[in-house]
């Protein structure tokens, strides 16, 4: 009797805590798993989702089959004891969301869509709906269209005034709710979702970060990897965004807010077999690569396993190890080649953290039917510091000063990837910098390539956009003047150099060095480029910083370059130039007068004798 008493002691003091929750804990429940929704779960949860209802391409949204209605009676009947619990309903998925592109392409598919939504959530008296496109314009396991960007938008604003009507007409005093899962990568994300005016009409985002790595086919299936990751730890030369922080501060930065945010965690791991015995690099054991299946290019051998049967499919105890940079746990079973990623209690203690020190509107869950009988998992992200720390709402992260792209990529070519500062080609007109969200590739490092670590982002020329992200409004953003150097796209023989001596940038133009690049700003007298007193101090040494619009001159005189014994020898008794003419006196140098005898040089001898000439005085 006690023991009774004790317990619902415990489910009442959880209630009143999720009543009193200042995030959201958001769970999907899924219409085809094994495992009850519990009364444990909706004193934990401020929302659960029911995934899916199946959308047909008339636009009318139903129950799949007899095991998803009898899911959802299920779910409801618990819900029904827990008043605090709001229940939503979601369409689309990976598997069905080949109709959405059609149903949102005009109004009259988008109203039969909106109201056949309207209609569920007054069937089963819902209260709101989930919208789970995968995924607008790029696609995900149909095609997208390069009008769906618009289109989602149009369909989210119109089911928002179609849920608003219901709510008056049934009178009821809480709004209707809407939601949508977002995408995880920013290639998916940047074409695909206008997160500013979806926001707009939506309550909230469950942002699905998660599946960053996996077994799928494709190109990129070789590397292993947890399936989310916290923080980059990826292997020299991987994308920075491959991770939870990337993903959400990406939302938080285009939103300007972090409060509608819910961030996504798995409730599942993902295997590969085949797997090499030695790691990619330096010893770390989580990354390595995957031998795809035999005669079938980029597919490989692996899956998904729930958390509540990791540890009756792999032995979980004996070869569990912890990322200490990724914040994640993974498995690497030497024996058999197999490596596993995973979520546990430790690696969602760091993402509760996280979302607490990003003041996050809340977490998801995919899915907590996946947890084990004694919801581990749930418990580890629904606790009382969760529901009960201060909110001051305010946006955490150090966002980049601007919208556009100002940075070169992979996308651009191979040629130009990763270039960066005032000797790079021109990115759109602007200097280019390193992408701050990558932090793979934030700092610009002294030759002119973005990257991380100590060489890149410390050195006395380094510059760590990562950190310091207003450093892209840095002025000069732009060229002062019209770009007559060499960068570094430039082929060998070019590339850095300057003056007479270097090709022609273009007809009768010498190449000069961008007066704005404090690493090469100086010409030297043997024709190249750079900071150095060699560079800027000697005799012959040309300083862009100090005169930008300063261009080289003809050389009709010795140098080093063309005749070093014949330096300083002048007028009709001196060898002639290789070009031919009679060699004059440099009019910048040390001896800008030609004597008599033939010599350069200053002072009277040289310069006020019958016969000298002064260059100095000569166009």
């Amino acid at each position: 009797m006690w023991a009774c008493v004790g317990l619902l002691f415990t489910l009442l003091s959880v209630v009143l805590s999720s009543n009193q929750c200042g995030r959201r804990t958001v769970g999907y429940f899924t219409s085809w798993g094994s495992k009850d929704f519990t009364h444990e779960q909706a004193s934990r949860l401020t929302h659960v989702i029911f995934a899916f209802f199946h959308t047909s391409p008339n636009g009318t949204v139903s129950l799949k089959d007899g095991q998803a209605r009898a899911r959802l009676a299920q779910l409801k009947k618990v819900a029904a004891s827990h008043s605090h619990l709001k229940v939503l309903y979601a369409i689309g998925g990976w598997e069905n969301s080949e109709y959405f592109s059609l149903l949102a392409a005009d109004e009259m598919r988008r109203e039969v869509l909106i109201r056949s939504i309207a209609a569920v959530i007054v069937e089963y008296d819902m209260d709101g709906v989930d919208i789970d496109w995968e995924y607008p314009v790029t696609g995900g396991a149909v095609e997208g269209d390069p009008v769906d960007r618009n289109n989602y938008v149009d369909l989210m604003r119109e089911l928002r005034v179609r849920l608003d009507e219901l709510q008056r007409e049934k009178r009821r005093e809480e709004r209707y709710l809407i939601s949508f899962a977002g995408a995880a990568g920013q290639w998916v994300l940047k074409p695909g979702f206008d997160l500013i005016n979806l926001m707009r009409h939506a309550d909230f985002v469950n942002v699905m970060s998660y599946d960053y790595f996996g077994a799928w086919k494709s190109k990129w299936g070789a590397f292993t990897g947890p399936p989310a990751p916290l923080y980059f730890a990826s292997p020299k030369g991987s994308s920075g965004k491959m991770n939870v922080h990337a993903t959400i501060k990406y939302y938080a930065c285009r939103l300007k807010s972090s409060d509608k945010i819910n961030m996504g965690i798995p409730f599942y791991g993902r295997f590969w077999r085949r797997v090499s015995e030695k790691p990619m690099e330096g010893g770390d054991g989580m990354w390595r690569k995957a031998e795809p299946l035999e005669d079938k290019e980029n597919e490989f051998e692996g899956g998904h396993v729930e958390w509540r049967y990791l540890e009756s499919t792999f032995p979980v105890a004996q070869h569990r190890r912890f990322h200490s940079v990724a914040k994640t746990p993974y498995l690497w079973i030497a024996e058999n080649r197999t490596f596993v990623g995973y979520e546990d209690t430790e690696s969602i203690k760091h993402k509760m953290d996280y979302s607490l020190a990003n003041e996050l509107g809340g977490v998801m869950m995919w899915a907590i039917d996946q947890d084990d009988d004694e919801n581990t998992l749930l418990r580890s992200v629904v606790d009382a510091s969760f529901c009960t720390s201060t909110r001051n709402r305010s946006l955490q992260y150090k966002c980049a000063p601007i919208t556009n792209q100002r940075w070169w990529t992979f996308d651009d070519g191979e040629h130009v990837a990763g270039m960066c500062g005032r000797s790079a080609p021109l990115y759109q007109g602007y200097y280019p910098v390193c992408d701050p969200d990558d932090a793979a590739h934030s700092c610009c490092g002294p030759f002119g390539y973005c990257g991380s670590g100590p060489n890149y982002c410390e050195c006395a020329t380094c510059v760590d956009y990562g950190n310091n992200p207003d450093l892209i409004l840095k002025e000069p953003v732009k060229p002062t003047k019209q770009v007559t150097w060499y960068t570094l796209d430039a082929p060998d023989g070019k590339r850095g150099r300057c003056g007479p001596l270097a090709p022609p940038i273009r007809d009768q133009v010498h190449a000069t060095c961008n007066g704005d690049d404090p690493t090469a700003h100086c010409c030297s007298n043997g024709g190249y480029c750079g900071a150095t007193k060699e560079h800027c101090e000697c005799a012959g040494c040309s300083d862009f910083s100090k005169k930008k619009e300063q261009s080289f001159k003809k050389i009709e005189w010795w140098t080093y370059a063309n005749g070093p014994e014949n330096i300083g020898k002048c007028g009709p008794l001196a060898p002639l130039l290789p070009e031919g003419g009679s060699p004059k006196c440099d009019p910048d140098s040390a001896g800008p007068c030609c004597s008599r005898a033939g010599y350069c040089g200053s002072g009277e001898a040289y310069c006020s004798c019958a016969g000298c000439v002064d260059y100095r005085n000569k166009q």
